[in-house]
């Protein structure tokens, strides 16, 4: 969940109708900052001091941001020319110019954007600016309020398109060559719901999602990869009538700045996509409409009326539902209608398929989950990286669908059967993963996914036999020991230590059978040393404690040096 703290002011502005934007700079925790048509600044968030800066006489036109490939600054001017100036240029005037025959929208990394639709790589752009024309992909009458580029096999470029109350988005891949779209693959997707509008928009290239927010309060979701729409939830405390920003916290959060509905004001909203809720609220004297909004180096960053302001941000990765309890309303639905925004009629049947198999629309992600898991099990040959890639597009995975992997991983690898009296089950371990590489794979996968243990202790007693925990319980405490499949965390290696013990405690206790006292020896053994090296950690701290506040070390301390004060 997020926690917001305490605001602050990062600088003035000088006229908030000419602000133009904010960017990062090379430098980790400072940004680049447009304040108006002849000033750029550079500020560092952690104390708000001004690093660097530079004016010009040319009215800057578009946020000024630091390209990395190229380890220089870039800017537009007089909407049609780009200057390119390093950090120790101190006359932007003297600065060699690039002017183009068409109006540029912005810049962004390594990429030109027109303010006719058209992209192209700076390189290229550069080196064949006075003859460089497109076709236009806008009409006139549009207006781009969003672009970014994402990454999708190729590179993609995507944009939010305005005209009046009507929106559009745009997607295309771009030619590696020249960085320009490749139109014979263009899409254009129609945003539009009956008897609402757009009040906010916000495109994470990471995730490939763009988001909208309508003005009934309701955000929905277009996949830009795979191309469909989801409804996300309603976002509380904000006057949705009016314009809304929006940014990307990180973790499943998206920050909303905009009226306050409760009073007068305005309201900064941290608010959960993965659980549809809104986690936050930092109220504000001052509502600004379509107040620019950033999230750099967990501090939200926005365009107040006489300033910018930072609001710091903490995102716990352990999720305490108990402190969100009444923290949103309950919204019924008068009525539910299920379309395909991409066509020109609407369809009453689900859109949602598998393998060519219809999958029922309106069910939880965990439903999801089970009826595709269930499916791929329906097939004749299974493949544990298909599954894998399956599991990381669902963020709730029920407990049932991992205990069934975890004894398909079991059933496949087979090493239980074939260990004799006295054979030694880790030495198994190692052989079989020498053998079954993609099905450990898929095992460090699951143990990786986040699960209630209270719901995994009955799926554990019900569905798993003894052997397969053995065996399980003995991998844990390999990766435990020697660290392989670092990509699981310990502390979850550790929560299924304690899950498989307590969903088998009576029959590890009650059979004589060697195995069982084999791993239980073995996994008590590896958490000694895990507990003997927190001990040397703890020990090693407080002598670090002693020298770093200059007390000196007793002599009779077993200690392979000591420290004296010799008096001359």
């Amino acid at each position: 969940m997020a926690k917001l703290q305490s605001y602050y002011v990062l600088c003035p502005l000088i006229d908030q109708k000419s602000f133009l934007g904010i960017s990062q700079d090379k430098e980790e925790e400072t940004v680049v900052v447009t304040l108006g048509r002849n000033v750029v600044n550079k500020y560092r968030l952690t104390d708000q001091k001004q690093t660097g800066g530079w004016t010009s006489k040319d009215h800057i036109t578009a946020p000024v941001i630091y390209d990395k490939e190229n380890s220089c600054y870039v800017g537009v001017f007089n909407n049609n020319t780009i200057k390119m100036w390093k950090d120790d240029s101190d006359n932007l005037d003297k600065v060699k110019k690039y002017k183009f025959p068409l109006p540029i929208f912005r810049v962004l990394r390594g990429l030109i954007i027109f303010a006719n639709g058209n992209c192209a790589s700076l390189t290229y752009a550069l080196e064949n600016r006075n003859s460089y024309d497109g076709k236009a992909t806008i009409k006139d009458a549009d207006e781009i309020v969003a672009v970014s580029t994402y990454k999708d096999r190729v590179n993609n470029i995507c944009c939010i398109v305005k005209n009046k109350q009507d929106y559009e988005i745009i997607q295309c891949p771009l030619r590696v060559e020249l960085g320009d779209m490749d139109k014979s693959k263009l899409q254009r997707v129609k945003v539009t719901r009956p008897n609402v509008y757009v009040v906010g928009q916000l495109i994470h290239a990471p995730e490939k999602t763009v988001y909208i927010l309508w003005s009934d309060s309701k955000m929905t979701a277009y996949n830009l990869s795979r191309r469909f729409w989801m409804s996300i939830g309603t976002i509380p405390w904000v006057s949705a009538p009016s314009r809304v920003s929006l940014s990307w916290m990180g973790q499943n959060h998206i920050v909303a700045f905009g009226s306050n509905s409760d009073r007068d004001g305005a309201i900064i909203v941290a608010y959960n996509v993965q659980l549809n809720i809104g986690s936050c609220k930092y109220p504000m004297k001052m509502y600004t409409a379509d107040a620019k909004l950033y999230c750099f180096d967990e501090r939200i960053i926005l365009e107040a009326s006489n300033h910018i302001g930072i609001l710091p941000y903490v995102i716990e990765e352990k999720r305490h539902l108990s402190s969100l309890l009444g923290s949103h309303e309950i919204v019924e639905d008068d009525c539910l209608e299920i379309a395909d925004w991409g066509s020109s009629t609407n369809k009453s049947e689900s859109q949602l398929t598998w393998n060519g198999k219809p999958l029922k629309q309106g069910l939880s992600e965990r439903t999801l989950c089970a009826q595709v898991i269930n499916n791929i099990f329906e097939e004749s040959n299974i493949d544990c990286e298909r599954i894998i890639d399956i599991l990381k597009e669902f963020k709730d995975v029920p407990e049932s669908v991992v205990v069934l992997l975890i004894n398909h991983v079991m059933k496949t690898i087979n090493e239980m059967k074939t260990i004799k009296e006295d054979g030694s089950i880790s030495n198994k371990v190692v052989a079989a993963y020498s053998k079954y590489v993609s099905e450990f794979n898929l095992l460090d996968c699951l143990l990786g996914i986040t699960v209630s243990d209270s719901f995994m202790l009955t799926y554990l007693r019900s569905n798993m036999s003894m052997d397969n925990s053995l065996f399980l319980l003995a991998y844990v405490a390999c990766l435990l020991k020697t660290g392989k499949g670092v990509e699981v965390e310990e502390n979850k290696l550790l929560d299924w230590c304690m899950v498989l013990m307590d969903a088998f405690y009576q029959q590890y206790l009650m059979t004589k059978d060697e195995k069982v006292t084999e791993v239980l020896t073995q996994t008590l053994a590896v958490i000694k040393d895990l507990i003997q090296d927190l001990d040397v950690v703890n020990s090693t701290i407080a002598l670090m404690h002693k020298l770093l506040y200059t007390k000196t070390v007793e002599s009779g301390e077993d200690l392979p040096y000591s420290i004296e004060l010799l008096e001359i």
